[in-house]
């Protein structure tokens, strides 16, 4: 089985060679496939990242969550492992941050783990039983444990991996979307 290290950077280098059309007809599709879960639609609280290069374009169920309604939190990392939700009410509310990934501005009010319902988490690559593979800092790992929501995890399936090499304190997702048939 790879490292972690050797598996991101395989990763890195298939999202160079992806094809846009590709991503954005495999977003619009994840994206209407998180939309028609009911975990998703009974949720009043949602917590959904902002999709950056290589990831799903998440706008589409952040814009329908507002849209119907839903309170939307967005993750904003505050210190080096440490991550916070923040609700947001537009995409006004977003700005480029240290990764050049859309997080909330500063000022907006803090959503509590046990306040979200429903949870959209990204990955660099995962396989299809809800092994994740992130950046590698541990942001989500550690959020995730002092949470108790169920959680959706997307990834374009050109990206998936079949063996994905899990720790301790890593944590799997309840439930995998790519644009697989």
């Amino acid at each position: 089985m790879k490292t972690k290290t050797e598996l991101r950077n395989e990763i890195k280098e298939k999202i160079k060679r992806l094809d846009l059309a590709y991503c954005e007809s495999a977003s619009e599709l994840i994206c209407s496939r998180v939309m028609a879960l009911e975990e998703y639609k009974k949720a009043k609280n949602v917590f959904c990242f902002v999709g950056t290069k290589g990831e799903p374009d998440t706008r589409t169920i952040i814009k329908d969550a507002l849209e119907s309604g839903k309170r939307v939190g967005t993750p904003l990392c505050v210190a080096d492992g440490i991550m916070e939700v923040y609700e947001i009410h537009g995409f006004d509310d977003l700005r480029p941050g240290v990764f050049g990934i859309l997080e909330p501005k500063p000022g907006l009010k803090l959503m509590e783990p046990d306040e979200i319902e429903f949870a959209v988490l990204p990955c660099v690559t995962c396989d299809h039983n809800g092994n994740r593979l992130g950046h590698g800092k541990g942001y989500y790992d550690r959020y995730l444990k002092r949470a108790d929501f169920p959680t959706c995890m997307v990834c374009l399936e050109k990206l998936t991996s079949s063996e994905i090499p899990m720790n301790r304190f890593d944590k799997k997702a309840d439930r995998v979307i790519t644009d697989a048939e």
